[in-house]
């Protein structure tokens, strides 16, 4: 697709941004799609909802990104993950069919697969979902299949796991370096469980072969980083990058469980326990403390993905907040 051109539903988000500028990088003219046109909004954007009305904005676009949803807060209904991951994502579809955009890319997740006990997870395990947020990508995937038959759409779905790097205001490794500088950070249990994320950098190539590549046409794939890591090291990583040192005694699992037992209960009561999201429940224990790592072998093998950012270089440039790659390749911040 050099000098082609793409759409990106999400532009101004975490994630849209890293694809804008990354393939903006690799020569393509990008269409930005967003919720609202501020002060924020990159040069030519559009409102994702005028592309709705009026599909004629979408002509001549070769794909379609669709990155756009709700991020997991406390506060957030379930109907809002319905509308952003499945109802607007209906529409979206539909737009595109109408305009006759060759392939239409839906940014799924990982987590649809829960945390199995058979480790590496694959593309033809179930779908086992734990949480709101992966629920609703698992409908968000299962509609889009269905319409993407129905509208005559060439679809590709793709599976990151959790993704992490600069710019990332909610993300799991700055808050844990904000906890281990402020002194409250313990690591739960052994600590010995596998983890398994990805660079930035590495999702925005990986979705790049998707957009692009004949082979990943009407199919699907997980992407994840190049290794794994375990809790432990990772927390080890995190403060020697903070220069902090972790206390020696872990926080044992039953404990934090019955804990985050507490606050789950009381969120779903209503009841506050704090001006700020907890630091602790059921969900943020799963993400930490059970094991999971994804194999990626068809993204290599039919796509030539090859993730290449480990984390000790991963941490050093999310806690630093700079973009290299994708400085190097041309593309400001």
């Amino acid at each position: 697709m050099g000098n082609g051109s793409a759409a990106i539903t999400g532009a101004t988000g975490f994630l849209g941004a890293h694809l804008r500028h990354g393939f903006e990088a690799r020569g393509v003219r990008v269409l930005p799609l967003v919720h609202t046109i501020d002060g924020r909004s990159p040069a030519g954007a559009q409102p994702l909802e005028g592309a709705i009305a009026n599909p004629c904005l979408l002509a001549g676009v070769d794909v379609v990104v669709h990155a756009v949803a709700v991020a997991y807060t406390h506060d957030v209904h379930a109907d809002a993950y319905r509308i952003a991951n499945a109802d607007l994502l209906a529409r979206t579809m539909r737009a595109c069919a109408d305009a006759a955009v060759p392939r239409f890319v839906l940014l799924s997740s990982a987590g649809v697969y829960g945390f199995p006990a058979r480790l590496p997870v694959t593309e033809d395990f179930p779908f086992a979902p734990r949480t709101l947020y992966a629920a609703a990508k698992v409908e968000a995937e299962m509609r889009a299949r269905r319409l993407a038959r129905d509208l005559g759409l060439s679809l590709v779905i793709a599976r990151p796991s959790l993704v992490y790097g600069p710019g990332d205001r909610r993300g799991v490794f700055q808050k844990m370096s904000a906890m281990i500088r402020a002194g409250v950070y313990r690591v739960v249990g052994s600590g010995n469980n596998v983890l398994h994320h990805m660079h930035v950098d590495d999702l925005v190539e990986g979705l790049w072969l998707t957009a692009t590549h004949p082979h990943a046409k009407d199919d699907d794939f997980l992407l994840a980083g190049p290794e794994t890591i375990t809790l432990a090291d990772l927390s080890d990583l995190l403060a020697q990058s903070v220069g902090r040192s972790l206390p020696k005694r872990h926080v044992p699992s039953v404990l934090a469980r019955a804990v985050a037992t507490v606050v789950d209960v009381a969120a779903h009561q209503g009841v506050v326990l704090a001006p700020r999201e907890h630091p602790v429940n059921h969900e943020r224990l799963d993400m930490m403390t059970l094991p999971i790592c994804y194999g990626i072998d068809k993204a290599r093998d039919r796509l030539q993905f090859e993730p290449r950012v480990g984390y000790r270089e991963g941490v050093m440039r999310t806690l630093r907040g700079d973009w290299p790659a994708l400085a190097q390749a041309g593309a400001g911040t």
